[in-house]
Parts: structure tokens; sequence; C-alpha cells
């Protein structure tokens, strides 16, 4: 196990470790949270630092942050009034980090929908935040555990963004792949716009990993049809090639993608998708729900089992939580407790949580489904989750059970004696990520 230990300022920078310091904050509180959103054309730039989602209400609420570091002025408060307004998103909110003379702005912008937000304490920010109305904390130690979080989430893309300068076709493609997945799906008008894009992404490149391994074990990049037999793939599989690993992270988060437009989609149509039909006068034939019909048969039949779940509303941020915070599995031998912590962080019902689980198997099938067990072990897994993520779910244990002074992780007492060994290798995996130079993921 390394022995190098990474930690996190009290005080973030400005810049992005301080937007990963807010979304960390949202994430925490229990929404669902998207970053960094982009829309381009010819002629002008919208830049999304934070969109949440809150699920708990008998209506989804939508809200976007921006977040400043340094300098602000009213023309950057109303800039964001107009994406709210562009969006069609009512709450808004500006976080920032000094006054600037201008103490009135809350009062000013408040009846537009955009809370302005001072945050020059950071020891009271939880409880400010809390006060402000954004949400409650069940353990606020979860704050620092997604700041780490998004700080690999930033490293893959980055990588993968260094590599396709570098001329690497697989590194091009899972380029591509995340612009579609963060930027496309969010801007899209409609969930079932979003789960079209990113079923037709798919079957552009149905085996971006695999493929970008045959390009690295010195082949040709084929998104299509890769050989199973690679070094690089199997490597990959033990912690190395974190390129690879930024590939099935993107993977993971198109199905993630897929079940959240499923969860808006049931919302928005709660007695089911609209038949064709004609019109008054029987001479026009209306395509109501022609998108949705086109959609793979897979995704039909998981919206049927979907909303036939009393909690489907929470089922994406539960599953945001399990696979980039929990690491995307649990330990069989403790699953009870797993399962409770679970359900108290996510607000499903703890009996509900196997079936909650069982989202991928029902929108994704794959020949023996998603999870298997990590060998001779307890850890329970969900396939290809990045190792470096499963270290920090591995972390997370640390915390849940009051182990940060055990860095053996022994009083665990697992069933099996290779868990141990297996968690030690997944934070040590993530520790060695974190620390690498940033010129080593140019």
């Amino acid at each position: 196990m390394s022995k190098r230990v990474v930690e996190l300022p009290d005080i973030p920078g400005a810049g992005e470790e301080l937007e990963d310091y807010i979304a960390a904050l949202f994430q925490a509180s229990g929404h669902f949270v998207e970053k960094q959103i982009v829309e381009s054309d010819p002629a002008d730039l919208l830049e999304l630092d934070i969109v949440t989602t809150d699920y708990a209400g008998e209506q989804a609420s939508r809200r976007l942050i921006e977040v400043k570091g340094g300098k602000w002025g009213y023309t950057d408060l109303f800039k964001v009034i107009g994406w709210m307004q562009y969006l069609k998103i009512q709450h808004g909110a500006f976080f920032h980090t000094r006054w600037d003379d201008r103490t009135t702005a809350p009062t000013r912008m408040s009846p537009l929908g955009l809370e302005v937000v001072c945050i020059d304490d950071f020891q009271a920010v939880p409880e400010h935040f809390s006060e402000k109305g954004f949400g409650a904390f069940v353990e606020p130690q979860l704050i620092g555990l997604w700041r780490f979080s998004y700080g690999v989430e930033r490293r893959f893309v980055n990588l993968i963004h260094g590599r396709a300068k570098k001329g690497e076709e697989g590194a091009k493609a899972a380029k591509t792949y995340h612009r579609q997945i963060n930027n496309g799906t969010f801007l899209s008008r409609a969930p079932e716009e979003s789960v079209a894009m990113l079923y037709e992404a798919y079957q552009e490149h149905p085996q971006l990993t695999r493929g970008y391994a045959h390009e690295l074990d010195g082949g040709t990049f084929d998104p299509q049809s890769a050989p199973a037999d690679s070094p690089s793939y199997k490597a990959m599989l033990k912690g190395k090639y974190p390129e690879l690993q930024s590939c099935t992270y993107l993977e993971h988060r198109a199905r993630l993608a897929i079940l959240k437009a499923a969860v808006d989609y049931a919302l928005a149509h709660p007695d089911g998708a609209p038949e064709f039909s004609m019109s008054e006068d029987r001479k026009v034939f209306i395509f109501q729900g022609l998108t949705y019909h086109a959609l793979p048969s897979s995704f039909h039949s998981g919206m049927e089992w979907l909303r036939r779940q009393p909690n489907f509303r929470r089922y994406a941020t539960f599953w945001q939580q399990f696979l980039w915070g929990w690491g995307g599995f649990y330990l069989e031998d403790r699953k009870e407790q797993e399962f409770e912590w679970m359900s108290k962080y996510s607000g499903i019902p703890v009996d509900e949580i196997p079936t909650a689980l069982e989202a991928f198997d029902r929108f994704f099938p794959i020949q023996d489904g998603w999870f298997i067990t990590a060998g001779a072990t307890d850890v329970r897994m969900v396939k290809l989750v990045p190792l470096i993520f499963q270290g920090l779910g591995a972390h997370h244990r640390r915390v849940q059970y009051g182990l940060m002074d055990q860095p053996d992780l022994s009083s665990l007492s697992p069933s099996s004696w290779y868990t141990l060994n297996d968690l030690h290798s997944r934070i040590s995996c993530a520790v060695d990520f974190l620390l690498l130079p940033g010129k080593e993921l140019k």
C-alpha cells in the first residue's frame, strides 16, 4: 500500500478547486450534479460551471450555479440570470469569495431567482450553506470525499485531452464522447432526445476502451471490433493505464446519463409515452413520442421496470453516489450496514436499495449481469468501474467505519482476508493517480 498521502487544502484555490468545492457541497447534500457544460457555435460560447437537480420533492428542481474566486460585478450576475431564462431554470446561485463593495447584491438579485452568496469563512460554509436552504448534510465528511472525486474526474478529462493532442485516435474518440455525454445531452430539448443522442454515440464506438487498448498495444484503433486479448486492457483491470480507466469512466458516465434521462422522462410523462394519433379532422398524423418509440427495446423494458419503483425519482442520484462516491461496490459481508448508509444518503428506503442496484441490469442487460465478486474477497462490484474510483470508495470505508487512524483497515475483520489487500491496492491506485504531476496528464 502506498505510504504517500493526498491532502486537501482547507481553503480551496480560486478557479477549479473552488468550483469542485461548491459542487461537492451540493453532491454531499443529496443533489445530482453536472459540471462544466459547454455550448458553442461559430459566434458564441456558453459555459456553465454547475447545474444541480434535487429529486427529493414532487417535482425535480434544477439550479444553475456560477462560481467566482476573483473580481466580479453586476454584469456577471445578469449573465447568469440570462442563462437561467435561456435554459428555463428558475433557481440560480452565484458563489464568490469577496463582496467587492457589492453587499446589496443579494437583495437586488433574489427577486430574480438568483441567490448571491459569499464564502469568506470556509469553516462556516456547511452551516451557512444549510441556512441558505440549499440542502442539509447527513455526513459533512462527505464534502471532502466529493472534492477528491471531482479531482479524479477532472484529471481523467485532462488526461484524455492531453493524449488527444498527441494524436492518439482512441483519446480523440474519448474526447468527442465526453463532449456528447457532458454537453450535448444536457442541452438537448427533451429527455428522450438525450437518450437517443447517447445511444447514437454508443453505436459509433461500442468498444471504446478495448479499441483504445489495442491502439496502445501497437495496433489500430477500432471502436467497433477490438481484440479481446489485449495486454494493455488486462493491465488496466489491475489499475494501470489511467487513460484506459478514463474511457471506462466515460462509458459508465454515458449509462448514468441515460438513467437520469429515464428518470426525467418518467417524471415528465407519468402515464407513459405519448402514442401516435390523428388530428381532430383526421387529416394529419401526429408523431408525438416518435423519438421515444424509436429507442431500443432494452430502454423500453427498463422504463416499464423503473415506473414500478416507488422511489425511482432518486435512482439517478443514487447511482451517481454509488459509482463515484462508494466506488461502485459494496462489501458483501457488511451489506446490511452499507445499505443503511446508502439509504441514509440517497433517501431511498433501505429495503429498496437492492432493487435500486438492479438499474444497470434493467437498462443495459449483459451476460451474467453487471455485478461481480472481486476474486476471493467480500467486494461485490460493478464491472469496469475504474480502480481509481474504487480507491476512493475504499477510502470512503475508512470514513464510514471510523478507521482514519488505521491505514491497514484491520478492524474491518472481513470474512475473507484477501479483502483488506484488495482495498489497499485500490487506495494506492487512487493515491498514485492523484499525486501525478500535471505534466503527466498532458
